[in-house]
């Protein structure tokens, strides 16, 4: 896959970053959307939507889960069929589980953290069939 250097200057930089942490998205993957989006011969797959279902949907889990999950992510093959992407629908989770993990990790997802175990006294994140499994804080304090 060809690769792109963009050099701006920090006021556009921030600008950036701030418009794509309102969409849950790294800068990059918010360049790469929006340039497909315009430019693309075909229809394709909103990852700025997605993550802001992706958002709702975990924020609303009492349990410990993984992106299989969530209706918006379980779903993808549906969107795929109805938009007719040619992206496929394995690509598109794994860039959508990369975006979702990265805003995991950067607290854009309030109370969602990854799931940790402790294996012989060293606590790491926790995974079901090399599947990353999140857990929202918020609504496990609340069941207690």
């Amino acid at each position: 896959m060809p690769r792109i250097n963009l050099s701006v200057s920090q006021e556009l930089y921030d600008r950036l970053k701030e418009v794509a942490d309102s969409k849950y998205l790294s800068v990059n993957s918010m360049i790469v959307n929006e340039l497909e989006k315009k430019y693309s011969k075909t229809q394709v797959y909103d990852y700025s939507v997605a993550m802001e279902a992706l958002k709702r949907e975990s924020e609303a889990m009492d349990v410990e889960f993984t992106l299989s999950d969530l209706p918006s992510f379980k779903n993808v093959d549906q969107v795929v069929i109805e938009k007719q992407l040619e992206e496929s629908a394995a690509s598109i989770r794994a860039r959508l589980g990369k975006i979702y993990n990265e805003a995991v990790r950067n607290g854009q997802i309030d109370g969602v953290v990854r799931a940790v175990i402790e294996r012989n006294g060293v606590e790491e994140n926790k995974t079901i069939a090399r599947a990353a499994v999140y857990v929202n804080k918020i609504n496990s304090l609340k069941e207690r």
